[in-house]
């Protein structure tokens, strides 16, 4: 059919309105030729149209459809039957509940697994609503009509935003609510589990020799405080007896202060002998970490002497200083208060120079403890995520009943059946219009045009415009996660941690480090856990959006590969609802051999990114060991610390995955149709209506194996020319 029209221009008219009692044969085209008609079935239903049961129950777009609402609502069910567990189970203090608390090894993996169940169903269900939007986004055939007689076109088929101004407003809302709904999934959702570390706060004391043998000390006058930035800070008293619940007029007391101090350094000096040595450098690097989860207090010994007092300075890190409790490594001189700021890195090269308010460090002895973490979950962001849940299985059950009766060409099938049986008159005369030059095509109607046999790249069923904004999309996501990646890279190394890849792996693929945070949290509760959710997921989005657009690219690139075929061999028609030897449209938006590959991709792609920055809580515990409690009435509650962490490892992983992606789109686009293929009409309803113009007509043939191809008459001018039309 591949040929030309030599005919006279024929002005666009206005589309005629038909219904299923329409006669069919009544739109066929008035065009003359040696042509046979093949006959209508008059005596009942046609074996062309029969359904089986894999074809009415199994087949097509409401099987797409049913699936996909079954996973929406097993998802539903699987996180309210978690909510109510977790409840009921673990209970629920201040917003969060403990599902596991241990030793940090056993209990960092758990959360990576959490995250990958989180991250296969969160992706089910996102890719569902996708098909839910991709389908009631679609037009009906009058809305086509009445696109066409405008000189525009519609998509069908695929996901198109654009169609939104042309179709309905009741579908055009559903599908703007369906992606709305989508967002605190990509925001929250990898942040329903977490986990939360330990921080400690410790007193850090700088002493002579003999301190470690009992020499005396007397602690007047050398108090090195740092309280926002002033030499004001108060320390915690928990190590004592004393009553402190009589709040910050207790501090004021001088003769109950000292006692509380005395008693406590006193305790130091006992244990302290027996507490880990640290060489200046490994000293450094444990306690440059501002959350110290595996050791506590610390003694720093100097050369210094002091025959009248063997503590020469001391002082609290705690989180009224700041986040940077490390300041005092940096300090340098006299009462200085030390630098909010401290990066211990720039002491490593000459740590055994290293000085504390100028009196020389010669080793520490360092307290250790129990490196305590814990797998949390946010109640705030379960509610969040079930009532989004629910709200999207509503719309879900509202496409899928009103599915039938709004009569949409879900797929480029549906639309060719439907121009197959009531011709569309805006397009006729323009057989070889395709997608890309469809304008030029319309204003030329008519006019004969040379047939070209070139072998056309997959990637021209794809705008200019889209494969713009998608690559500048996808570029801009690529660098974002090149940006963590590097950032996280500066930052493990400033904390002495090697960026060899075992060093680097040994951090943890997704696991919480000390080393690898990122220090911009908040302090208190569910409040503050959601910005850092948010924040922590805002790469989540940006994938949403490059796969968004992938999918609808690729979608595009198999449809018109399809279409391509019908040059070279017979087949039937892909449709949403099938019939007899006719074909269903394809479950995951591309033949089941890339769909399920580019799906798991997907799935694996939100996982690395789950694990390359992620939401961290610390819990914070007084120098006694004991959970930090302050009284909010005169403190700022920091007793917990919302933050975010990184993992470089899976940074690495999600740089290479996305990559892929990227090479991936690349190889579709490259790739070439056969030489001698139809026009590449992809998912343009003008294109399609273009193509489906045959000389013969009859209610059967969209049931039927068909051919694309050249048809010749005889030209209106000249009896010896043959004219084509295809």
């Amino acid at each position: 059919m591949s040929g030309q029209y030599n005919s006279q221009w024929i002005p666009m008219q206005p589309p005629q309105w038909h219904s299923e009692a329409s006669s069919p044969s009544s739109q066929k085209p008035s065009f003359q030729g040696n042509y046979t008609e093949v006959a209508g079935n008059e005596g009942g239903k046609s074996s062309y149209r029969t359904q089986t049961f894999m074809q009415k129950y199994l087949g097509g777009i409401k099987r797409t459809l049913r699936a996909f609402v079954a996973v929406a609502c097993i998802v539903l069910i699987v996180n309210l039957a978690w909510l109510f567990y977790a409840k009921s189970k673990y209970g629920i203090v201040d917003g969060f509940g403990t599902i596991q608390s241990g030793e940090c090894s056993k209990v960092k993996g758990l959360s990576t697994w959490y995250h990958l169940l989180i991250n296969i169903l969160s992706t089910l269900l996102l890719t569902g609503s996708n098909a839910f939007m991709a389908a009631y986004s679609c037009p009906s055939r009058e809305e086509v009509d009445r696109a066409h007689q405008r000189g525009r076109f519609l998509h069908v088929g695929s996901l198109s935003f654009g169609n939104l101004k042309g179709v309905a407003k009741r579908r055009g809302l559903v599908v703007l609510a369906l992606a709305i709904s989508s967002a605190p999934f990509h925001l929250l959702y990898n942040s329903l589990v977490f986990t939360s570390l330990s921080s400690n706060q410790y007193y850090w004391t700088v002493v002579t020799e003999g301190f470690l043998t009992g020499a005396p000390f007397n602690l007047t006058g050398d108090w090195a405080p740092h309280y926002y930035g002033q030499n004001t800070t108060f320390p915690t008293f928990t190590a004592t007896t004393l009553n402190t619940s009589v709040g910050i007029d207790f501090l004021n007391d001088g003769m109950q202060l000292q006692k509380a101090m005395v008693d406590y350094f006193d305790n130091i000096q006992t244990s302290a002998p027996s507490w880990e040595r640290l060489e200046n450098k490994d000293c450094l690097q444990a306690y440059s970490n501002v959350f110290l989860s595996e050791r506590r207090n610390v003694v720093l010994v100097s050369s210094s002497k002091n025959n009248t007092n063997s503590i020469l300075k001391y002082g609290d890190a705690d989180w009224t200083s700041g986040l940077e409790n490390n300041w005092w490594i940096c300090s340098k001189q006299g009462n200085d208060g030390g630098s909010q700021t401290c990066n211990a890195e720039t002491y490593m090269s000459s740590a055994s120079n290293w000085t504390v308010y100028d009196f020389p460090i010669e080793y520490c002895l360092s307290e250790r403890t129990t490196d305590t973490c814990s797998v949390n979950f946010s109640m705030t962001i379960m509610i969040v995520v079930v009532a989004f849940n629910a709200f999207k299985v509503a719309l879900m059950l509202w496409v899928l009943f009103r599915y039938d009766a709004e009569n949409i060409l879900t797929s480029v099938g549906d639309a060719a059946a439907s121009f197959l049986l009531f011709e569309d008159q805006t397009t006729m005369q323009m057989c070889l219009a395709d997608k890309r030059d469809l304008r030029r095509f319309w204003q030329a109607r008519g006019f004969a045009k040379p047939f070209d046999r070139r072998k056309r790249h997959w990637g021209s069923a794809v705008s200019k415009k889209r494969w713009t904004s998608f690559f500048c999309l996808m570029i801009l996501a690529f660098l974002l996660v090149v940006f963590f990646a590097g950032w996280g890279f500066i930052h493990v190394r400033e904390r002495g941690t090697s960026l060899d890849p075992v060093s680097l792996w040994n951090l943890g693929f997704g696991e919480v480090n000390q080393n690898a945070m990122v220090i911009y949290g908040g302090y208190g509760g569910n409040g503050d856990a959601v910005t850092m959710a948010v924040l922590a997921n805002i790469p989540q989005v940006f994938l949403a959006l490059v796969y968004l657009q992938y999918m609808g690219i690729v979608t595009s690139m198999f449809l018109a590969a399809d279409w391509s075929v019908f040059a070279f061999k017979p087949q039937t028609l892909m449709v949403s609802t099938p019939s007899g030897k006719q074909r269903g449209t394809w479950l995951l938006g591309a033949p089941l051999a890339w769909g399920i590959p580019l799906l798991a991709l997907q799935t694996l792609l939100h996982w690395f990114l789950s694990q390359s920055i992620f939401m961290v809580q610390t819990a914070v515990y007084d120098k006694d060991g004991k959970p930090l409690v302050y009284d909010t009435n005169d403190f700022n509650d920091y007793s917990h610390v919302s933050n975010c962490g990184y993992s470089p490892i899976a940074i690495i992983f999600s740089v290479v995955a996305t990559a892929i992606l990227l090479l991936s789109a690349v190889i579709f686009m490259f790739r070439r149709f056969p030489a001698g293929s139809p026009p590449v009409v992809s998912t343009c309803s003008a294109a399609i209506s273009a193509s489906c113009h045959p000389m013969v007509r009859d209610e059967e043939m969209r049931y039927k194996e068909l051919r694309w191809g050249v048809r010749w008459r005889v030209s209106e001018w000249c009896w010896a020319l043959l004219v084509g039309y295809c």
